[in-house]
Parts: C-alpha cells; sequence; structure tokens
C-alpha cells in the first residue's frame, strides 16, 4: 500500500480495507476467503493481495504470509496482524487498524483544510502583478501576451510545488532516516505549528500503543512499534534510546521519569495508569488529550498564518497601486 505520497484518500481506503475484513472476519469466514472477497484499496495493492492468498492457500499462516513485505504493509500492521493472528482476536485487530488509519487521514484532512485558505492568499499574491501587467496591457496599445505577463508568477508557482512536493516526499515514511530526522527538528522550530507537531505524534504514540498492547504485544515490542508507528524520527530515536533499559527489567514509567524529551503531563499520566494496573484508560486519555491539543494548536498556527498572509497582501496591493499611480503620473508629467 505504499505510494510516493500518503493522502487522506490512500489512509481512507486503506481503512476501508481493514474494515471489510474485520467484518468478514467476525462472520466467521477464513481468511483467505475474506481476503479474496475484499477489494483491494489500489490496482497497485492487487498484486500483493494475489500473492498473499497464494501463500495462504500453501498452508501459511496470514502473519507468515507477510513476513518481509514492507513494499506493502508497514512493520505497525504486520506486527498488529501477527499479535491479533496468535491471540484469537484477529477481528478486532483489523478493527483497531481500521479506526487508526481513519484517524490519520481524518488528521490530515483537518490540516490541509486549515491551511487552504493561506494557500490560496499565497497564491493571490504571486498572480496579481501578472493579472494587472495583463490587465494594463489590454488597455493600452500593442500589449503584452498573456504568457509574457504570466510567464514569471508561473514560474515562481512551479518552483514553490516543486519545494513542496520535495519536502514532502522526503518525509514520507520509507525515505532516509537520517534526513527525515534533521527535517523533523527543523519542523519543531516553527513557532506554533512545532508545539503542534509534536503532540499529534505524541498522540499517535499513545494510540498505537494502546492498540499493540490490547493485541497482545509485549510492553518492550509495543513500544518500539508505537514510536515507529508514530511517523516521528524524534519519538522513534528518543524510545530506542532507552529500550535496553527494559532489557535490565526496569518499567517503561520508571525510565520515562529521566526522560525530559517526554511532557510531564505524558510521563506522569503513563506512570497513573502503570502503577493503578489502568494503563488501557490511561493511553486513551492521552491519545485523546493529545489528538484535541495538537489540533487546537494547529488551528491557532493556521489562523496566524491566514492573518500573516492576509497582511502581505494587503502591503503588496498597496505597493503595486502606489507604483501604478507614479508610474502613470510620471508618464503624463514627461509627456508634459
Amino acid at each position: 500500500m505504499a505510494s510516493l505520497i500518503e493522502t487522506p484518500r490512500s489512509f481512507r481506503r486503506r481503512s476501508e480495507f481493514y474494515h471489510q475484513l474485520s467484518v468478514l472476519q467476525r462472520a466467521g469466514i477464513g481468511v483467505t476467503q475474506s481476503l479474496e472477497q475484499t477489494p483491494p484499496p489500489s490496482q497497485r495493492d492487487r498484486r500483493h493481495l494475489s500473492e498473499t492468498i497464494d501463500r495462504l492457500n500453501a498452508g501459511e499462516t496470514f502473519s507468515e504470509s507477510l513476513k518481509s513485505r514492507e513494499n506493502w504493509l508497514p512493520a505497525f500492521d504486520r506486527m498488529m496482524i501477527k499479535a491479533g493472528e496468535a491471540g484469537g482476536r484477529l477481528d478486532d485487530t483489523l478493527r483497531t487498524l481500521s479506526e487508526h488509519y481513519t484517524q490519520r487521514s481524518a488528521l490530515i484532512r483537518d490540516v490541509l483544510l486549515k491551511l487552504a485558505y493561506p494557500v490560496f492568499i499565497i497564491h493571490f499574491i504571486i498572480l496579481m502583478p501578472a493579472i494587472i501587467s495583463y490587465g494594463a496591457s489590454l488597455r493600452g496599445s500593442g500589449g503584452a501576451s498573456f504568457l509574457g505577463a504570466f510567464s514569471p508568477s508561473l514560474l515562481t508557482l512551479g518552483a514553490l510545488y516543486a519545494a513542496v512536493f520535495f519536502v514532502l516526499y522526503l518525509g514520507q515514511a520509507n525515505r532516509g532516516f537520517a534526513l527525515r530526522y534533521w527535517l523533523e527538528k527543523i519542523w519543531h522550530r516553527v513557532p506554533m505549528f512545532g508545539p503542534a507537531l509534536k503532540e499529534l505524534k505524541l498522540s499517535r504514540l499513545s494510540f498505537s500503543l494502546h492498540a499493540l498492547l490490547n493485541a497482545g504485544v509485549n510492553i518492550r515490542e509495543a513500544w518500539e512499534s508505537a514510536a515507529s508507528a508514530s511517523g516521528s524520527p524524534w519519538l522513534a530515536t528518543s524510545v530506542r534510546a532507552w529500550l535496553p533499559e527494559l532489557d535490565r527489567g526496569l518499567l517503561p514509567s520508571e525510565v520515562l521519569k529521566r526522560r525530559e524529551d517526554f511532557p510531564r503531563t505524558f510521563r506522569d499520566l503513563y506512570a497513573t495508569g502503570e502503577v493503578s494496573g489502568q494503563l488501557d484508560d490511561s493511553l486513551q486519555r492521552l491519545a485523546k488529550l493529545y489528538h484535541e491539543e495538537g489540533t487546537r494548536h494547529l488551528k491557532s498556527a493556521a489562523g496566524v498564518a491566514t492573518g500573516l498572509v492576509y497582511g502581505a497582501v494587503v502591503i503588496t496591493v498597496a505597493f503595486i497601486v502606489i507604483r501604478f499611480w507614479t508610474n502613470y503620473y510620471g508618464s503624463i508629467l514627461n509627456g508634459n
């Protein structure tokens, strides 16, 4: 299911794929028959689905058929399926995966909607000089051509599109880890947007931990896989650094007490859940808390960005109007 750029639509299709598999499993239909009756998320996945069915017919289990299939399913999905199959809760696991990708799809869609207006305004700023220039040329004699008036603006937009696409491409989970790590560090320094992104990644970490532990994954593997599933090189690096301490018998809450890179709220609530035996409830609360806080901060950041861009539009319009009338009266004076 890996694609060049993950979109809300691709995550929604993945969610629908897992949802239908879960429904068929709950109805008592075998894994092979369920896969045969479930349409693949895209044409790209059809070959992978066919190969999985062939391996199941050859006697492998579902999780065995997914080994070394990173180019189809992420490690998080494969571990969830393995744990759910081993614990006899494959239908619940598939339902959790469906919810996981529904949440990711909704989050990305919300971010894009919040940024839509600032992006529109940026396009307006870039195209405005060309529109005014072309309009003035139409009123004059022998004005500039459409291509001549709009070429600079279109080239600028093309360069911006290429830069954004390049950053999104590098930020995908299957790109170089070191490169994504440094890109993330840069993003985290952006005022307002940085804290919002951190909180949303902590929400995904909490949700993934909850899902993996409920699927029967042991605590060490759950932390390692959840950090990877969060999509954050920062979290993955941090967790990887203290995993050896779990091997020595320490509890995650004991290790987290000394980790200043995790927020105090996260450390305290996790420790409370672990000590009280209600870690499941604590992780759900953490996922909800950081999702709400991250979304709220993201909305605020988008609002500020919109205001800044709108201010830039006003300044740009004023500059263009002043320059136009200055040139206009200058030409009249020179003509006299």
